[in-house]
């Protein structure tokens, strides 16, 4: 079913609309780029391994269990990460996804403890949105669409065996049996 690989895409967005985002500021990012033990006008390193930055990781992920989950996109909880890094963490706990990485002893606890310091710096406690009226309609939504999408696979699904049994078949050719 197509459905399922749009699930998490529908998931992703409606968590999006809620969770909290900051405003650019240059000034906070050099800062937060330095508690990384980075120089802010270099290319950004990988927190976690080192290499070239390419991406920003969700520390913490934004969905958890299909929902909200409480973390958004904030400085706090992004960290200069390289896309095989960035890939491989997906939602794991960022101190198993570092251990789990096998670097030298020395290496990951530096790595580790900037990391630590600077969640602790900069992390800012978001939360998921109450059981307003509001919120309730919108997961309300989300579920809706899910259902929308899951019929709309159905319906793909008779179009396309109507098409195969009505598809062409060839006559056969004179002479052959």
């Amino acid at each position: 079913m197509i459905v399922s690989r749009r699930k998490t895409t529908i998931n992703h967005a409606f968590a999006a609309a809620v969770a909290p985002s900051d405003d650019y500021d240059d000034q906070r990012v050099r800062e937060a780029v330095a508690i990384l033990g980075q120089d802010p006008d270099q290319d950004l390193l990988c927190a976690y391994c080192g290499a070239l930055a390419q991406t920003w990781d969700h520390v913490f992920a934004t969905v958890k269990d299909s929902r909200f989950s409480g973390h958004g996109h904030r400085l706090g909880n992004l960290l200069p990460c390289c896309k095989p890094c960035n890939s491989a963490k997906g939602n794991k706990d960022w101190r198993r996804f570092l251990a789990e990485l096998g670097l030298p002893a020395s290496t990951h606890q530096a790595a580790e403890h900037r990391i630590a310091t600077y969640l602790s710096t900069l992390s800012l406690q978001d939360s998921v949105p109450d059981s307003s009226p509001e919120y309730e309609r919108l997961l309300q939504i989300r579920t809706e669409v899910l259902g929308l999408l899951a019929e709309a696979d159905e319906l793909a699904k008779i179009i396309r065996e109507r098409q195969s049994n009505n598809s062409f078949k060839p006559k056969p050719l004179r002479g052959s049996a």
